[in-house]
C-alpha cells in the first residue's frame, strides 16, 4: 500500500493547514477538519490499509474554524498528485478522496463529486467556484514540476 500513496508528504501538507494547538488548544479529532484528516491518515498507515470504512460520513462538517485557503489549496493540489485516477473505480473511502472531501468542505462549504479524474475534477470546481479552481491548478502545476524534480 504504501508504494502507492506517500505518507510523509500527506502528513506534510496536511500539518501545514493546522492552525496549531498554541491557537486551538487540545486537538479535538472528532470536531477538528485537520485533527480528522490526521487522524485518518494515522488509522490509514497503522492497518496498512488506504481505505477507511466509514471515513467520509465521519468528516466533521460542523468544524467552522477559518484555515488559510491558500494552505488548504496546497493540500489539495497535491492530493490530486497522489489520487490514482482510477475513473471507474473511484473508492469513496479511500484515504485520499476522503482528506479530500474533508479540504473541499473548508474551501467550498461541502464535499464535491469526484469522478475518478483530476481533469473532470478540476472542471467541476471550475463551475462551482473558477476563482478556487484556477487556484488549485496553479498550485497543482507547480506541485507536478517539484514532483518531477524530485523523481
Amino acid at each position: 500500500m504504501s508504494a502507492s500513496i506517500n505518507f510523509d508528504g500527506l502528513i506534510s501538507y496536511v500539518s501545514e493547514c493546522c492552525l496549531t494547538e498554541e491557537l486551538c488548544g487540545k486537538c479535538k479529532e472528532d470536531s477538528c477538519i485537520i485533527g480528522y484528516c490526521k487522524k485518518c491518515i494515522i488509522t490509514s498507515i497503522k492497518k496498512d490499509d488506504k481505505f477507511i470504512p466509514g471515513g467520509i460520513d465521519n468528516i466533521p462538517a460542523s468544524d467552522t474554524k477559518v484555515y488559510d485557503d491558500e494552505t488548504v489549496i496546497e493540500a489539495v493540489s497535491y492530493l490530486l498528485h497522489q489520487c490514482r485516477n482510477c475513473n471507474l473505480y473511484h473508492d469513496e473511502e479511500c484515504i485520499i478522496n476522503i482528506i479530500r472531501s474533508s479540504l473541499e468542505i473548508i474551501l467550498l462549504g461541502e464535499p464535491q463529486e469526484y469522478r475518478g479524474s483530476t481533469l473532470l475534477y478540476l472542471n467541476d470546481i471550475k463551475m462551482i467556484n473558477p476563482e478556487v479552481a484556477d487556484k488549485i491548478l496553479s498550485s497543482f502545476k507547480i506541485i507536478k514540476d517539484s514532483l518531477h524534480k524530485e523523481g
